[in-house]
């Protein structure tokens, strides 16, 4: 199989996972010997006082917070910058994080700000798409950026076939 990341790991509707269970995940490394990384799109966190949204990037607990922005010219700042993840789509970087603390009201920037990750041991994820449980879609910054987080899941997931009805 080959390396998946930027792709987008859609839960099919049969997967009861109360931690993955209707989740678009953004896969942001991906291999055979590494196993994967990524972030759900689609799960908000509670908050308060904040000036932004967090966003629950997975079960796995994480110190500190991780940042996918929409701005090229925020990626080539530092040389801790890891770079593109998918068109469009830039792992922030601690340079990313300084600027939202100067961002002006109203500003219309593209980022999202996550608490956690959700990671795979390797051949992990394989065996998981092996059972069905995920459908794979390519990455794009528009699903990440501009589709809210609430219609995520429905729009990218499979339509199902409708129960019939037992009366």
């Amino acid at each position: 199989m080959s390396a998946l990341a930027g792709a987008l790991l859609v839960a099919r509707p049969t997967l009861r996972d109360s931690a993955f269970g209707r989740t678009v995940i953004l896969l942001l490394q991906h291999g055979k010997e590494e196993g994967a990384f990524g972030l759900v799109l689609n799960r908000q966190a509670e908050t308060n006082d904040l000036p932004f949204p967090i966003f629950v990037g997975g079960p796995c607990q994480l110190q500190g917070l991780l940042m996918l922005h929409g701005h090229a010219d925020w990626a080539g700042e530092s040389d801790e910058s890891p770079g593109e993840v998918v068109a469009g789509v830039y792992l922030g970087d601690s340079a990313s994080f300084d600027r939202l603390a100067e961002m002006p009201e109203g500003a219309g920037w593209k980022f999202k700000v996550f608490a956690g990750y959700s990671g795979w041991a390797p051949q992990q994820l394989e065996a998981e798409m092996s059972q069905g449980a995920w459908i794979v879609l390519p990455g794009n910054a528009e699903h990440v950026f501009e589709t809210p987080p609430d219609e995520l899941w429905d729009r990218l997931a499979p339509s199902t076939i409708p129960e019939p009805s037992l009366n």
